[in-house]
């Protein structure tokens, strides 16, 4: 297990897939910070709400690090090297639980430089705007456990779903249209159903206040369940399928 767990943490340390989610996710992660921090009125950007909005935007991480549990399994599928990986280690849970553990920890990197951007910069240019803080202790808490555990949670999510789908391009497309569109439009139509989305359910866990979200305990319990269900799904359907 040891030996496999390696493998799998050198694979996400030392491609340069991971360096370029990094990136992308710095990029946008600074761009939201930017524009929320300085287009926003003194007033506005004065309520704590909107000051929680603000430090929750590091919680974009939890896409990218989604998308590096993908691409960790759905690589491998891609070019072949998935074939070695069983022969060196013919327990196929064992792959799975190494790769999900790999992932949970870059999930923590992601949400580390996330959270720093997103606190950091925003701290910042709210401090140069003359903005007062109006954020308590407790929401600096929910804010920063929820996103750290939020986004490695995220990255476990990304390993069923590669696990479950196999096509790198198919699982992308399938995370980003539900991240972007699909859980959004569940939760403006049917917001008692869409509140027990993965989505949703972080959002419960990191305090934000939108009206049907789940509390912090609920939100951390229903995604943790959702990480389970989605790899243990994945390592069923793993088990069952040929290599070709």
């Amino acid at each position: 297990m040891i030996p496999q767990l390696r493998a799998e943490v050198l694979k996400v340390r030392s491609t340069r897939t991971t360096l370029g989610l990094v990136l992308g996710m710095a990029a946008l992660i600074l761009l939201f910070v930017i524009l929320t921090a300085l287009l926003t009125s003194v007033n506005e950007m004065g309520q704590r709400d909107q000051q929680r909005d603000l430090y929750s935007i590091g919680s974009f991480a939890g896409l990218f690090a989604a998308l590096a549990g993908i691409m960790l399994v759905t690589g491998e599928y891609r070019y072949g090297t998935i074939r070695p990986t069983y022969l060196f280690t013919p327990k196929r849970s064992t792959v799975l639980v190494a790769k999900v553990a790999a992932s949970l920890v870059a999930g923590l990197v992601f949400a580390l430089i996330g959270e720093i951007l997103s606190v950091g910069v925003g701290g910042v240019i709210l401090n140069e705007r003359s903005i007062s803080i109006a954020l308590t202790h407790h929401d600096y808490w929910l804010l920063t456990i929820g996103t750290l555990i939020g986004t490695a949670l995220w990255g476990g999510i990304g390993v069923g779903v590669g696990m479950i789908v196999r096509n790198q391009v198919g699982a992308i497309i399938g995370i980003l249209a539900w991240g972007f569109v699909i859980q959004n439009l569940l939760f403006g139509l049917a917001p008692t159903v869409g509140r027990w989305t993965p989505d949703s359910a972080q959002n419960g866990m990191m305090g934000m206040t939108d009206s049907h979200l789940l509390d912090p305990g609920p939100g951390a319990v229903v995604l943790v369940g959702w990480t389970i269900a989605i790899c243990i799904a994945g390592a069923v359907m793993a088990a069952r399928r040929d290599v070709s």
